[in-house]
């Protein structure tokens, strides 16, 4: 099977170190400003002074979430190709593919593709073949709907409380879990 995962939320802690920052950064603890700047929807420069200043610093802070990289060399023992497809490296000049790489090395996390630059992640699952994708936005896995990529929704801080009819995991153990019984069923 070929698996493809998300960074941000899925693998690693991101949103709570990107909160406290953001709350340093603009002296304020306004919900509405913290969503804005974790999920920026259009060009705001104040938020991208913030993510040229801070993102590199906090990409090697972000913590793994617990069991990733178990669960990762575990499933590629027992066959599957694990392919990272991230967002990463679309914010120019911050040279986050790099700092990907010195992270997955420090870490440890061995996969078979990383691909960065993927805000739509609807291409590299076609051009992949991927059978699962992994993220935490409801929104990458809307736009599975009606291809041969199974969309599984990562439970994060971001998406809890949405209403969605994706299936779902909400840590690597379950995600493992899950992967092994649909394994089965194919």
């Amino acid at each position: 099977m070929i698996i493809g995962i998300d960074v941000d939320d899925t693998m690693t802690n991101t949103s709570e170190l990107l909160a406290e920052y953001a709350k340093k950064y603009f002296n304020s603890n306004n919900k509405i400003l913290i969503k804005k700047i974790l999920h920026p929807k259009k060009a705001d420069t104040k938020i991208f002074e913030f993510y040229c200043k801070y993102l590199p610093e906090m990409m090697m802070k972000y913590t793994l979430k617990e069991n990733v990289k178990e669960v990762i060399d575990r499933l590629r023992l027992k066959g599957h190709k694990i392919i990272i497809i991230t967002a990463r490296g679309t914010t120019k000049g911050l040279k986050q593919a790099e700092i990907t790489k010195k992270y997955f090395q420090k870490h440890k996390i061995n996969v078979d593709k990383i691909i960065f630059e993927q805000k739509d992640k609807t291409d590299a699952c076609l051009k992949y073949k991927i059978d699962i994708m992994v993220d935490d936005s409801t929104y990458v896995l809307e736009s599975l709907k009606g291809t041969d990529t199974k969309p599984l929704l990562f439970v994060s801080i971001n998406n809890k409380d949405f209403k969605n009819n994706f299936d779902n995991v909400s840590n690597w153990l379950e995600l493992e879990k899950y992967i092994m019984n649909s394994n089965k069923v194919k």
